[in-house]
């Protein structure tokens, strides 16, 4: 009996999510295992996996001009290999489900919006909700009373690196820091035009820009020639901390979040986020005027606004950042939070109960996607559609 965690190959906040888990998982956890599902022209940058997590990961090749009879099979069958449970973070596997059953049960982790709307769309294979926001707990709790008893709501935690020392700084320019994929709906190209407003206003900053994404070619296009800004994607996670312990203050102008786990990475190194206003972790986290400030979507002359404060006002700077390390390292320690997930896992995969998803059975795909034609049909077909 183990745990399977299926992600897709993408760089981003679910990754290192799950690669917690399983590096900070405790002495009483079930063996674990990593199914990545490498989508075909998938355009966003791969993951980038611990050492010890990519002993324990398979990768899956996942075509969308396949047969999804064929495909999901052959995953299905791939996942039906040991018993357990299988922690869902996308809607591949749940697709799967409908059609094809495996000896294991399901947690799906909803992490944001998009996830809530999996859950509603296939709840009746999903033998158990975790939530790492009390906003989703709450939606989940309305739209489906039915499941009360099958939902969860546990905080995770990152791994905790040494506090910052940080001293009042006089200097005239903070470094403001990104961090999250290159990509439209995380703001990238809204921070441009906030150094700019920043610059009319006579305020200098000096921009780390980390991560990447679809969008990387087009930031380094938009920002070429100035002197003030660096792009940087950290190796490692060590890495990643170091960087971070250098900034001052998180710049985030995102548009779409659940409970952003570069917000915690940031926040634990003393860098004060500046971020949208959404619901969501992001309101859990951040106190206006204490932990961070929170700005109104597409406001980019209120984040400015926040920067500037910051920037004339060191002794408040340095105070929100104790304050925004300070909350990280007493709720969000991947050492504590990690095993109650493993908990969960456990509790759901030993209880006498059969798997959900073997009383669903229900045609998935188009007319192209039946049991009975072959995939090289089906993909032909596709091609020339």
């Amino acid at each position: 009996m183990n745990v399977a965690h299926v992600i897709v190959n993408n760089l981003g906040g679910i990754t290192s999510l799950v690669q917690n888990l399983v590096l900070y998982k405790g002495k009483k956890a079930l063996p674990q295992e990593l199914v990545v599902l490498d989508i075909k022209n998938n355009p966003n940058q791969k993951a980038l996996l611990d050492t010890e997590v990519e002993k324990i990961t398979r990768y899956f090749p996942l075509n969308p001009l396949d047969n999804w009879y064929y495909t999901y099979g052959k995953l299905a069958k791939m996942l039906s290999e040991g018993e357990g449970i299988l922690v869902s973070n996308d809607q591949y596997d749940l697709i799967m489900l409908q059609a094809f059953n495996i000896p294991r049960k399901v947690v799906q982790l909803v992490h944001d919006p998009y996830n809530v709307e999996l859950s509603l769309k296939f709840h009746d294979v999903i033998d158990h909700f975790i939530t790492h926001s009390c906003y989703i707990y709450d939606i989940l709790k309305a739209q489906l009373p039915h499941r009360a008893t099958d939902l969860t709501y546990v905080p995770y935690g990152i791994p905790l690196h040494p506090p910052v020392m940080r001293e009042l700084r006089l200097e005239k320019s903070l470094k403001t820091v990104f961090l999250g994929r290159h990509d439209k709906a995380k703001g990238v190209y809204d921070l441009y035009e906030i150094d700019r407003i920043l610059k009319e206003w006579n305020v200098q900053v000096d921009w780390l820009i980390l991560g990447k994404g679809p969008e990387t070619g087009g930031l380094h296009q938009q920002w070429n020639g100035q002197p003030h800004v660096v792009f940087e994607t950290p190796a490692t996670y060590t890495d990643l901390m170091t960087a971070l312990g250098s900034a001052d203050v998180m710049v985030f102008p995102t548009k779409f979040e659940g409970f952003p786990v570069a917000l915690l990475e940031c926040m634990s190194r003393g860098c004060v986020p500046v971020v949208t206003d959404l619901p969501g972790g992001i309101r859990e986290l951040v106190e206006d005027g204490i932990t961070g400030f929170k700005c109104p979507i597409n406001s980019n002359e209120e984040f400015a606004a926040a920067v500037e404060k910051l920037h004339h006002n060191r002794a408040l700077l340095l105070q929100m950042q104790n304050n925004a390390s300070h909350i990280v390292f007493e709720l969000y320690n991947a050492v504590h939070q990690s095993p109650s997930y493993q908990q969960v896992f456990h509790t759901v995969a030993v209880a006498d109960s059969v798997p959900r998803h073997h009383t669903v059975n229900r045609k998935i795909g188009s007319r192209l996607d039946q049991p009975f034609f072959p995939n090289i049909i089906t993909s032909l077909i596709r091609r020339m559609i």
